[in-house]
């Protein structure tokens, strides 16, 4: 038998051990808790005072989000009239990219044209030319991995370069539904508009005459729809102009302080869950309403392709044609990384080589990985030599702008070199943030 004494020698071990683990699993749920907060509450993650350097826990938001941190959701509205079957195959007759910065509260709206001239995938790896808006028709049809969201994601990716993380395809019936939902939006009508034959069915034989008059107008469901709809008398990116401005009146409605109670939120979010198809998670939704709810109006961009598409006649069919690097520059307008620009480095790249244009070929190249090229300018090495090897030099502490730009190029990180924290490493001649001096086995990748 074990005297007394033992135990209670033990005792303070035991508790010891005790303490231990419930530190241990407290911390582990940290690790947990603020790890998933980012799955299922993007930007608008638990804040740990005091806590945040602890290893594995998330520190919180940045200020703004890394390219490969924006969430991008292609919206679709499809051509499905409201008397045609819901598995029947359509083409989009809407489609758009909200992308949003889930740090800096920040969003953009990029419209693409549905008549726009693209290339689609097929099955077999390959790619045929049409309208952008037939690659949600041909998806159930070809059977498509994905279906008809899978072949216009996949299409909006090869064509636009921007990586899709999510769908939304919303039918007619399901627009009006929701606009009726939040009570109505309000919209300010720019100009006169007639159709003397709208329609909303496959046959048209609900033929009416729709008008609209300048000033702000309180719509319903159906009359938003006609107002985002209506062609007669105007072209695809008048129609897109339209769109954007029932968008931006449908965030005002939904952020209106009464749809935001309880009662009514769930009111909503059941009549989104019933009138939308979207590969969102259940579990998601919460935390991006919340992520929509922060982000006020005023900072929502909304480019349209207007400057960047011409008419053109293609197989006997009026279509859009596209100038791709006006597309690219308006795309940047959108598909940003906050962090870089939050930095506002401004690059010098040094030519040390004598290589004639290498370092403007390095600019334009820069510029096309989301580097502004009015953040950066060219000269020969200030030192007057030849140098082997290309070094970036991080004058002012923009460690993020460093690393991508080392990224970018293909260097190493031990390629950075960071002037004032090592008085071993000169510094060239420069006002700029940051330097990269070009050497012999500098290379300029593919944009």
């Amino acid at each position: 038998m074990e005297a007394a004494g033992g135990r209670a020698q033990r005792r303070p071990l035991l508790i010891f051990g005790i303490a231990i683990f419930a530190a241990a699993a407290f911390y582990l749920a940290l690790i947990v808790a603020t790890q998933a907060d980012d799955i299922f509450l993007p930007g608008n993650e638990l804040n740990l005072p005091g806590l945040n350097r602890l290893p594995g826990i998330d520190s919180g938001n940045p200020e703004a989000a890394s390219i490969e941190e924006r969430i991008n959701i292609l919206m679709m509205g499809l051509d499905r009239r409201i008397d045609e079957p819901k598995d029947s195959p359509t083409r989009t007759d809407t489609m758009f990219v909200v992308s949003v910065d889930p740090y800096s509260k920040t969003a953009g709206v990029f419209s693409i044209p549905r008549d726009l001239w693209v290339e689609i995938p097929d099955r077999d790896g390959g790619y045929f030319e049409n309208r952008i808006n037939v690659a949600y028709e041909y998806g159930p049809i070809w059977k498509y991995p994905g279906g008809g969201p899978g072949l216009a994601v996949a299409t909006v990716e090869h064509n636009f370069g921007i990586e899709i993380d999510h769908y939304l395809v919303l039918d007619f019936v399901g627009f009006m539904e929701l606009v009726d939902t939040v009570d109505g939006i309000d919209v300010e009508v720019e100009e006169h508009i007639v159709d003397p034959s709208y329609c909303l069915t496959a046959a048209c034989d609900d033929r009416q005459i729709i008008v609209f008059e300048p000033g702000l107008e309180h719509m319903d469901g159906e009359r938003a729809l006609a107002y985002a709809r209506v062609r007669y008398g105007s072209g695809d990116l008048q129609r897109i102009e339209r769109q954007q401005e029932v968008i931006r009146a449908a965030v005002d409605a939904a952020l209106d302080a009464k749809l935001l109670m309880p009662n009514r939120a769930v009111s909503i979010y059941n009549k989104f869950r019933d009138a939308v198809n979207t590969d969102v998670s259940v579990f998601k939704v919460p935390g991006l309403a919340l992520l929509a709810r922060d982000i006020p109006p005023e900072n929502i961009t909304t480019i349209s392709l207007a400057s960047a598409v011409q008419d053109a006649v293609v197989g006997g069919a009026q279509v859009l044609v596209a100038d791709w690097d006006k597309v690219e520059a308006l795309k940047r307008e959108v598909f940003f990384d906050g962090r870089l620009r939050s930095e506002g480095a401004f690059v010098e790249v040094q030519n040390g080589t004598g290589a004639p244009g290498l370092a403007t070929s390095v600019v334009n190249y820069l510029a096309s990985r989301g580097l502004p090229q009015t953040d950066v300018t060219t000269t020969d090495a200030s030192d007057g030599l030849y140098h082997q090897e290309t070094l970036i030099y991080d004058l002012a502490g923009k460690k993020y702008t460093a690393s991508k730009l080392a990224e970018w190029l293909g260097l190493p990180n031990s390629r950075v070199r960071e002037v004032g924290t090592d008085e071993s490493t000169p510094a060239p001649t420069s006002s700029a943030d940051i330097i990269v001096v070009l050497g012999a086995d500098a290379q300029v990748p593919e944009s």
